[in-house]
């Protein structure tokens, strides 16, 4: 062996550590970048997303002394609460910061730091695993290029703003985890790497399990073709897929532990997820008796089956999808008009589809490329070409499968880079040529330009929906007595999350009979809603210019109360309350 080559071991730690540094540095910058930018907001802990504003309120709950396996949320459709489809997983690292620092900093500055600082973490180790699996394909100066690409890469590095502290960002981190695992030699240690990321992934939230099946495809595909030598690594991921959920459900189950659902840590996917690790354990064992792997591909695929029909068949609710037990007039009226839950190809405004699309696009053309000219490097690159195709393929139908897929196109689009810079001619020019490609953010600003030059509305019902949210309204709203506010969707997570007031609905599927009550409220003649109101205990109307503009209140309900609200024409039992400088409207019912 020689000192100094990538066998070395002390070679090994010292890229390591390098790339280690530069992603923590590289993190650190812009996440102080970031929160001097957003510090009217971040400093009023008024965070970008409705998920953030919730995660907060229910990391304070378990930090005040709710139960960790207790995921109900008191103040959401009050008295009783409303269960909750998050775990307690990500919540940890928030609440553990803020303990540490509470001595120190009080709650408030404890508080701020944990929503500054945990999205910068988990930015790091993003960056970090981006820059190995980048090493991975292409050596050592792609690891730097990659970091770069990846701190680049829209809409991944929205989820690690100051104040994303919901669990997308966590997840994206476990995924490239696996992918990693599974690029690198098949040892029971690279296994076990692979199963605990999914394992924990699958017990945060059922998001990404289209992407934790193109995981185990591969995990599995590699075994089917290289029999022995994968053996070891199929046993030690099934091993520690199966004891982290078993740990998961000794310590980690909530107490609303129901069939009903199959949309996060649930019977369904627990189960579902022990038979699949006890699936790989078996198929490890009985590896040697399959010496072809024609045999093993047949009997692989028997088991996946088998492991398929249980759950299906054990738990029809899956066939239904997460919204399946959902109100149907909610799910049409709210869940269909989530951004994030439309394809692609379903938005008026290139601002929103092309930014999803654009830099996946370019990375399934640089990853054919690659496969192509790169035979050597072509098994270290499956794992993340199957997330990236899969991830390409879920956008198309849900935007939301961008976040996961910038993330992984860029250690792909570094090797663009580096191509680029051997080119014989034109190299600058292809350099260029090469960054622009891989720039996530560019895929952003030009189609949102555009978009502005042909489009002023969007500007404007930004203003309006922003101008709702923005400044102290929500420390306003807390100064009044503690009541139950009525609500629509995107206004109650920050009342629940900024002030000490309850809420009927809030955009969380699982809370049926609050959400249904909300819109029968709000879409009712007044004489209606004030009885709908009395029989939640309503002190509160809050209502926002931009409310219900998906239903088109005008045609469709003219005579509404959202639509006399907006109007400025309030019924006689709202007592309009003050509020300074904010588009919100708050009412306290006489």
């Amino acid at each position: 062996m020689r000192i100094g080559t990538s066998d070395d071991p002390l070679h090994r730690t010292a890229a390591r550590r390098r790339d280690a540094i530069v992603a923590l540095l590289l993190a650190l910058f812009l996440s102080l970048c970031w929160t001097i930018n957003d510090w009217p907001q971040v400093g009023q802990l008024n965070l970008p997303d409705n998920d953030d504003m919730m995660r907060l309120a229910q990391v304070r709950d378990l930090v005040a002394g709710q139960a960790f396996n207790d995921w109900t949320q008191y103040r959401l459709a009050p008295p009783e609460g409303a269960p909750m489809h998050w775990s307690r997983i990500n919540d940890v690292g928030i609440a553990a910061i803020i303990l540490a620092a509470r001595p120190f900093l009080g709650a408030h500055g404890a508080e701020l730091l944990a929503v500054i600082l945990y999205p910068a973490l988990l930015f790091a180790a993003y960056l970090f695993l981006s820059g190995r699996i980048a090493r991975r394909l292409g050596g050592a100066s792609a690891a730097l290029v990659a970091i770069v690409v990846a701190a680049l890469a829209y809409p991944a590095n929205s989820l690690f703003l100051p104040g994303r502290i919901d669990h997308h960002a966590l997840q994206i981190v476990l995924i490239l985890g696996a992918v990693l695992a599974l690029m690198r030699r098949p040892t029971p240690a690279n296994g076990v790497g692979a199963g605990i990321c999914i394992a924990f992934s699958l017990g945060i939230g059922l998001e990404t399990a289209p992407y934790v099946a193109a995981v185990i495809a591969v995990l599995c595909g590699q075994w089917i073709w290289r029999g022995e030598a994968e053996r070891n690594r199929l046993i030690a991921a099934g091993a520690a897929t199966g004891g982290v959920t078993l740990l998961l459900l000794l310590f980690a189950r909530p107490t609303y532990w129901t069939a009903e659902w199959c949309d996060a840590f649930t019977p369904a996917s627990s189960s579902a997820t022990l038979a699949a690790a006890g699936a790989w354990i078996a198929l490890g064992f009985l590896s040697p008796k399959l010496p072809g792997w024609k045999t093993r591909l047949g009997l692989a695929g028997a088991a996946g089956a088998a492991v398929l029909a249980f759950a299906l068949l054990r738990y029809p609710v899956c066939l239904t999808g997460p919204y399946g037990p959902m109100d149907p007039f909610v799910r049409s009226a709210f869940m269909d008009n989530v951004v994030e839950a439309q394809g692609m190809f379903e938005h008026r405004f290139l601002s929103v589809g092309f930014p999803s699309g654009g830099l996946m696009a370019a990375a399934l053309l640089v990853a054919g490329w690659f496969l192509a000219t790169r035979p050597l490097r072509r098994r270290a690159a499956l794992p993340l070409v199957a997330v990236l195709a899969v991830s390409a393929a879920v956008t198309l139908f849900q935007v939301r499968g961008a976040y996961l897929g910038s993330a992984v196109a860029a250690p792909l689009l570094a090797q663009l880079i580096l191509a680029a810079r051997q080119a014989p001619r034109w190299r600058g020019l292809a350099v260029a040529g090469a960054w622009l490609a891989s720039a996530g953010m560019v895929y952003l600003i030009v189609p949102e330009r555009i978009d502005r030059m042909l489009a002023p509305q969007i500007r404007a019902s930004f203003l309006v929906h922003r101008g709702c949210n923005a400044g102290d309204v929500w420390q306003q709203l807390d100064r009044y007595p503690a009541g139950t506010v009525m609500a629509p969707m995107d206004r109650a997570a920050y009342i629940i999350g900024s002030t000490h007031h309850g809420s009927v609905a809030a955009g969380y599927h699982r809370n049926n009979r609050g959400n249904r009550a909300m819109y029968d409220f709000f879409l009712a003649d007044p004489d209606e809603a004030r009885r709908i109101g009395a029989r939640w205990g309503t002190d509160y109307v809050a209502i926002c210019p931009r409310d219900f503009v998906e239903l088109d209140l005008a045609n469709a309900y003219p005579d509404s109360l959202a639509a006399r609200l907006i109007r400025g024409d309030r019924p006689a039992w709202l007592e309009p309350l003050p509020l300074r400088d904010t588009g919100l409207k708050f009412y306290r019912v006489r």
